[in-house]
């Protein structure tokens, strides 16, 4: 009953997945998602430090069994070069969050600079209309901001998907590569 109890819980995982820039992958990569009833929480997509390898984050929360399955069938995949999965304590992330905010609303509020301190925010833009304010922080910080800025005339907010980094020692494709490398050259 126990092991029943333990493979149900779900928590929050990271997915790293290097693959070929070829058109249709990140459709193919969340249909992988979809078809487990995995929701995917943030996303993002881009190139890689690795010339022609580029770099799908994707957040989502799951059992350990269903996260696993996930991964080997991303793995399975041709243009898929490797696939990591994280746990939230084996990662250091941040997203990036705009917040557009009323300029008249943010001065009649006359607490905007305390708010900007606390939350370690910046302005962007600022003109007779609207105030752009930058937020870089996880999650958790850039909500706050949010429920913060409602209160003084948010017109419009935006948050980025996770730039993420393990905390291994070294970049994990990096020694893919190399092993890869090494294998090809003793053929």
């Amino acid at each position: 009953m126990v092991r029943k109890v333990i493979e149900m819980e779900t928590k929050n995982y990271t997915v790293v997945i290097y693959t070929e820039n070829q058109v249709g992958v990140l459709t193919q990569v969340a249909n992988v998602f979809s078809r487990r009833s995995l929701n995917i929480h943030s996303l993002s997509a881009n190139a890689s430090a690795f010339e022609g390898i580029h770099t799908i984050t994707i957040d989502t929360v799951a059992t350990p069994k269903k996260i696993e399955e996930t991964v080997k069938q991303l793995e399975k995949r041709v243009d898929t070069v490797r696939v990591f999965c994280y746990s939230e304590d084996e990662v250091v992330y941040r997203e990036m969050a705009l917040y557009k905010v009323s300029t008249n609303s943010m001065i009649s509020a006359g607490n905007i600079e305390a708010i900007l301190q606390v939350y370690n925010a910046r302005i962007l833009e600022i003109n007779s209309n609207f105030t752009v304010i930058s937020k870089v922080g996880t999650t958790d910080e850039t909500r706050r901001l949010y429920d913060e800025l409602c209160k003084c005339g948010l017109m419009q907010f935006q948050r980025s998907g996770r730039a993420v980094v393990s905390r291994e020692r070294q970049e994990p494709l990096m020694e893919y590569l190399r092993k890869r490398e090494e294998m090809n050259e003793n053929r």
